[in-house]
């Protein structure tokens, strides 16, 4: 009996979870390394540009937005981790999830209660059938009682219901990592995003000079009547034009920096301009390229996808035992007594012990119906967890790839800006030998600037798909110890259960 009693304890009802298989990929369809000269410094500031190579063995550091090293840079997502209420949100939630497992985990045990009382009381023959108005009595009555109760689980229900609540913490976790996955990603992005516009802003009002120094030349000219007026106007309507690009590109600039500001934590008034340049950002040289499947273990959302379903399986069980009889041990131990003092007079003491077996017979259908239910939700995550797998490998494949045609677009630009630059050096030749107009000079410098914007939108989009690449690949979020980081999840490592 002792046996079977064992036996019958150690069962829960419903599925047994089992992770999601791997994907069966074994690599992404890429170049060992982008375009570009292999032996050339981590830096595309200069003529000719680096290669980026991918490591298929490489790992996603946790500091993996040092590689741009960038002191400010590393000192802004710092601030972030500390200071987002978004961040801090998620982490209270961690909190209150731990919290949801220990009450669940409180079932597993005998739930023992305590209690004492006092009252007056006045009683008649009437209640017990005797019509005697002098069968009357006034008296103090004391009880003091103990009671404990104790939930058999015999199919199961506390332990899925610890499983659910365990899986959902682990959900949440994971949310919340990927939320600060995505803050450090966010802030390197608008920091990059700031760097370009400064050098736009910059090449521009470059720009607008040279093109008052070419309408002030030709006005000249024109007052010596070797220039026409149609000179000017030309002049002076592509001046007009590139002072109005300038305005949307102070904006984007202002909307970036408060960005920035609120990725920090901060106003956005109380926020000061870093005023980033890409020339104090280094370009990584090698970029970890994770395999599709060792990729699902390194992004929190697909692990978050992944304990989602760990949970909705576990709720099968639960709907499952509850169509199930539950069997509950009960006992109970009383003291009643007309004064205090006699409370300790084992003569008054009572006691019940027993147990109480509950079983559904009809319910209408609702359990069944709850069962079913959580089957049709447990195939609604595994479908989830497709999706967001899916998505990562769509991510990595995409920030790869993009690697690949940046490398090749910069170094198309940077041809353009050489060509653009040799067409001016002749120009302003031909000038000192009398033959081109400051017209041409004015054409040929706008076309070097204007190649030069290209370039500079050409370097952005290389940084910023090298921090996309790092955060499709999952970010840092782990120790050496494979542990979530304390910074990501709020949780010190040694207040882990």
């Amino acid at each position: 009996m002792a046996a079977a009693g064992l036996l019958l304890g150690a069962c829960a009802v419903g599925p047994d979870y089992q992770a999601p298989a791997a994907p069966e990929d074994t690599a992404y369809d890429v170049n060992p390394e982008t375009a570009g000269d292999t032996n050339k410094p981590a830096a595309d500031d200069s003529a000719g540009i680096a290669a980026q190579a991918f490591d298929t063995a490489a790992r996603v550091r946790a500091d993996w937005y040092r590689v741009f090293e960038s002191q400010r840079l590393d000192a802004l997502i710092k601030q972030a981790i500390e200071d987002s209420p978004t961040l801090a949100a998620g982490q209270a939630r961690i909190k209150a999830a731990r919290e949801v497992v220990k009450q669940n985990k409180a079932a597993l045990y005998p739930q023992i209660n305590v209690g004492a009382g006092y009252d007056r009381r006045r009683v008649t023959g009437a209640q017990f059938g005797i019509n005697d108005p002098q069968f009357t009595n006034v008296f103090n009555f004391y009880d003091a009682q103990a009671t404990a109760s104790y939930d058999l689980d015999l199919f199961g229900r506390t332990r899925r219901q610890i499983e659910a609540a365990s899986a959902a913490l682990d959900e949440q976790q994971y949310q919340v990592v990927n939320t600060y996955v995505t803050l450090i990603n966010n802030v390197v992005a608008t920091a990059v995003a700031e760097a370009g516009l400064n050098a736009a802003i910059q090449t521009t009002e470059a720009l607008i000079d040279s093109q008052s120094d070419a309408l002030d030349i030709v006005g000249k000219q024109i007052a010596f009547g070797v220039a026409i007026d149609a000179d000017a106007t030309q002049i002076r309507t592509q001046l007009a034009r590139t002072r109005a690009s300038l305005e949307p590109l102070k904006k984007q600039k202002t909307l970036a920096v408060n960005r920035l500001a609120v990725l920090v934590g901060s106003t956005p008034g109380q926020f000061n301009d870093p005023a980033f340049t890409l020339d104090e950002l280094a370009l990584p040289r090698d970029l970890p390229a994770s395999l599709p499947s060792q990729l699902v273990n390194q992004r929190p959302d697909v692990l978050a996808a992944a304990a989602a379903v760990h949970a909705a399986s576990a709720q099968i069980g639960v709907a499952t035992a509850n169509l199930l009889p539950d069997v509950r041990i009960s006992g109970s131990y009383t003291r009643q007594a007309l004064t205090p003092a006699n409370l300790g007079d084992p003569i008054n003491a009572l006691y019940t012990l027993g147990a109480q077996l509950a079983a559904p017979i009809f319910a209408g259908g609702r359990l069944r119906a709850q069962r079913r239910q959580a089957q049709d939700l447990y195939v609604a995550a595994l479908a989830d967890y497709r999706a967001t797998t899916l998505a990562a490998f769509g991510d990595v494949a995409n920030a790869l790839r993009s690697l690949e045609a940046d490398a090749r677009a910069l170094i198309a630009q940077r041809t353009a800006v050489d060509a653009a630059g040799n067409n001016l050096d002749t120009v302003r030749t031909q000038i000192r030998n009398g033959a081109a107009d400051y017209v041409s000079l004015y054409t040929a410098q706008a076309q070097y600037q204007n190649a030069q914007l290209d370039v500079t939108k050409a370097r952005v989009t290389r940084y910023r798909d090298t921090a996309d690449l790092f955060r499709a690949l999952g970010g840092g979020w782990t120790n050496a110890d494979g542990q979530a980081l304390s910074a990501a999840t709020g949780i010190p490592a040694a207040a882990r259960e």
